[in-house]
């Protein structure tokens, strides 16, 4: 697959179906912050003390896609995941500088 449209690809699945399924992608992100931070809270009887917040669940998602291409190198999907998620990234960093 060419770059252009594996880019392209990734905007039409965030985008598309996943934003109609999931709603808006910053508030998507900010709940599994939400709850990620409860978990690892609550799973360290509260000694966890840094609070995640939606830009870091992006990044944190692309970087399960790394680990993935590390037991898979060049597995299509992870590629177009990680280009998802990068923008997904510059959207919430840029969110109300718009």
């Amino acid at each position: 697959m060419k770059a252009s449209d594996m880019l392209l690809h990734a905007a039409e699945l965030v985008g598309g179906q996943r934003a109609a399924d999931y709603g808006d992608k910053t508030l998507n992100h900010e709940r599994i912050a939400y709850l990620w931070n409860a978990w690892l809270t609550e799973s360290t009887g509260g000694e966890y003390t840094i609070e995640l917040h939606a830009y870091d669940v992006a990044m944190m998602m692309m970087l399960v896609k790394v680990a993935r291409l590390m037991h898979s190198p060049g597995h299509q999907d992870s590629h177009i995941d990680i280009a998802g998620y990068a923008s997904i990234l510059e959207e919430i960093a840029n969110k109300g500088t718009e």
